[in-house]
């Protein structure tokens, strides 16, 4: 959501939720159950030219458009499934530079890995850089990486820093996340600074994606 949220300016991003464990958003913030997730992928069944994704979102409080999940986990895989087919609408969101949408895909499941991952632009991974995560991180990324997943880890916490998780892993490291208390003395102080965390990883997506974009127009012409 923050990541969503603190967005650069230029776009208007839609954060969607695809936890394959099932939806939250809802009823953490009272929604309502429909429209979600599940509206917008019968409504490809139409024609997916004619979907309009702004019709599926409702508003979080501070006006964020959303895309809610449905509870159920078989529900939202099978809305993924189907929103995530060849030339699809997930396909054709990805080829428009003036559609930015969040995935919220919740926890990484190695074993069964989310369609949104094939088509999405970057696949951000948010980890603890401890010892014990190593291993199976190494494993989720070569997942990902098979599949042809742009992958990068945003690291959360102490641990280990970034230059060696960088070498360890393999893949570029986006950003660090402070901890984000609710409560405590320096609450207000560390939420900035995790805004401020969140705003720099949107502001390297955001890059990257801008010299993908020059990089294809210079070999159309070339």
């Amino acid at each position: 959501m923050t990541l969503t949220a603190l967005w650069p300016s230029g776009a208007s991003p839609t954060l969607i939720e695809a936890d394959a464990a099932g939806g939250t958003l809802a009823g953490r913030f009272g929604l309502s159950p429909s429209p979600s997730l599940t509206t917008l992928a019968a409504a490809v069944y139409s024609s997916v030219r004619d979907v309009r994704i702004g019709d599926h979102t409702q508003q979080l409080p501070g006006g964020l458009p959303v895309v809610v999940a449905p509870t159920d986990p078989a529900g939202v895989r099978a809305a993924v499934t189907d929103l995530a087919v060849a030339d699809g609408l997930l396909e054709r969101a990805a080829e428009d530079p003036d559609t930015v949408l969040v995935f919220d895909c919740g926890r990484l499941d190695a074993g069964q890995l989310s369609p949104t991952l094939v088509v999405a632009d970057e696949v951000l991974l948010v980890v603890r850089p401890l010892p014990e995560m190593v291993g199976p991180l190494n494993a989720a990324i070569k997942s990902l990486q098979s599949i042809g997943s742009r992958v990068r880890v945003v690291l959360r916490g102490a641990g280990y820093d970034a230059e060696e998780m960088s070498r360890t892993l393999g893949v570029e490291v986006a950003g660090r996340l402070p901890e984000a208390p609710e409560t405590g003395l320096f609450v207000r102080s560390r939420r900035a600074a995790y805004a401020r965390s969140v705003q720099h990883i949107a502001l390297g997506i955001t890059g990257h994606a801008q010299r993908k974009t020059a990089a294809g127009a210079s070999e159309a012409v070339a």
